[in-house]
């Protein structure tokens, strides 16, 4: 709670400054995939939402994520990030009938970035990039902390210019690691929700699982276009066994669609 509360101040406390650069709008976000990671279930989530993008020396915003910078050089970065999740209605899941629900989840947390390489005229770098973030599990009444998450990964950043198709595309890869409390929160089986096929399943904490994501953005005038996807691989996960998972991949995948006003 600290985390996302410094990040707050942060954001309000940047001063406007002459590299600055901001955009905002608002569209539809679509997004079909797995229930949660390890569920055999999918579900379509269709939200209007606002679009925004704000980058200067302190802060970078985007609708996915937001990043107070602490310490940024040719080198390195050192951030804090902010990351949302989505909920899962358990009424709506056969594995986890009679459970609580999933609800949202708020991520925070430092993230350190290496700047690996980048090419002459910069249209192609890649990063290796360490968050390490406490989720928080809310429904908007409540906000309870879950456990920490993270996921070291390397990132392939590619940026053309106009001139070409624009399609700008950012593809990162890399396992993914969390404390016991935060598999607890997805795979436990607590003793009263023992039934037929689902015994009872105290999760530890370990190996999370592999993931791969695509990112990529495209500016037609006033519209951005945003298609996403990802796909996480849990074989040898150390909650494998758990009696909520039912499928070794989990694959979820949107499109964003944006008009842009300034």
């Amino acid at each position: 709670m600290r985390s996302i509360l410094l990040l707050i101040f942060l954001l309000l406390a940047s001063p406007f400054a002459s590299s600055e650069h901001f955009e905002w709008g608002a569209g539809l976000l679509s997004l079909y995939g797995h229930h949660y990671r390890g569920s055999d279930q999918t579900k379509s989530w269709f939200f209007p939402t606002p679009y925004f993008t704000y980058t200067s020396q302190r802060i970078e915003a985007e609708p996915s994520f937001i990043r107070g910078i602490f310490v940024h050089n040719d080198f390195f970065s050192f951030k804090l990030s902010l990351m949302l999740g989505l909920n899962v209605e358990s009424k709506e899941n056969i594995a986890r009938s009679g459970m609580p629900s999933l609800d949202y989840t708020v991520e925070a947390g430092p993230m350190l970035l290496f700047y690996v390489w980048r090419s002459e005229k910069k249209e192609l770098a890649v990063n290796f990039e360490i968050p390490v973030r406490q989720s928080f599990a809310t429904n908007l009444r409540y906000i309870k902390p879950v456990g920490l998450f993270t996921i070291p990964y390397v990132n392939i950043i590619h940026s053309p210019p106009p001139s070409r198709w624009s399609w700008k595309s950012e593809f990162s890869i890399g396992p993914m690691f969390a404390d016991q409390g935060f598999h607890q929160y997805f795979y436990g089986v607590d003793q009263e929700f023992i039934r037929e096929g689902r015994p009872y399943y105290r999760a530890r904490g370990g190996y999370s699982g592999f993931q791969t994501a695509l990112i990529i953005h495209k500016r037609v005038g006033n519209l951005a276009i945003i298609p996403f996807a990802r796909w996480d691989y849990l074989r040898s996960a150390v909650f494998e066994d758990s009696p909520l998972v039912k499928v070794s991949n989990y694959m979820i995948g949107g499109l964003g669609l944006f008009w842009l006003f300034h």
